[in-house]
């Protein structure tokens, strides 16, 4: 287990995790040392307290959600307990590609992920070298992708679960190149 980390993506509302809410988890483990990916969580969830402002999410406005998919969706809190049990044998090892957006969201919800690891996102500014206003940017997945996989087409689903395998295969070809390490 020691070679195993976690990488999960979640989709939400907006951008404030006092104010929006989670739409949609993926979860997948990863094996640091073979690159080996196993699904473990994937579910859309329907916020008790969504309102019809919701309806203008950037999710839903830019077509990689539609609206309908949560309309019978369960609440996270009927997931709580399951999720937690995911969470907890790999606290403290647990990722994501811009790590403290959905780790700040899912502490909102009450979960617990352990002790903070770095951002793989955030780890790897240097080694991209994508020029932003201000010198290197922090890498969005797609763009690491299309440095890491140029010969491999893949485009970032904003899904859960899809953008988990991605981040995943992204953080593990980062972890053999040496310039990540949880």
């Amino acid at each position: 287990m020691e070679n195993e980390i976690l990488v999960l993506d979640i989709e939400t509302t907006g951008l404030s995790p006092a104010n929006d809410y989670i739409l949609e988890l993926g979860i997948v483990k990863l094996n640091t040392e073979t690159g080996e990916i196993t699904e473990l969580f994937d579910e859309v969830f329907k916020d008790p307290n969504l309102t019809a402002k919701h309806r203008n999410s950037w999710i839903f406005q830019n077509g990689f959600m539609e609206i309908e998919e949560i309309r019978n969706a369960k609440p996270l809190s009927n997931y709580s307990n399951t999720i937690q049990e995911i969470l907890t044998p790999f606290k403290g090892r647990i990722t994501a590609w811009n790590r403290n957006f959905d780790h700040s969201f899912l502490q909102a919800n009450g979960f617990d992920l352990g002790e903070d690891v770095a951002c793989p996102m955030k780890a790897s500014t240097e080694f991209f070298k994508i020029e932003g206003s201000r010198g290197y940017k922090w890498p969005k997945a797609q763009e690491a992708w299309d440095i890491l996989f140029p010969s491999t087409h893949k485009i970032e689903a904003h899904r859960g679960l899809d953008d988990s395998i991605m981040e995943a295969k992204i953080i593990f070809e980062l972890i053999q190149l040496g310039e990540y390490e949880i």
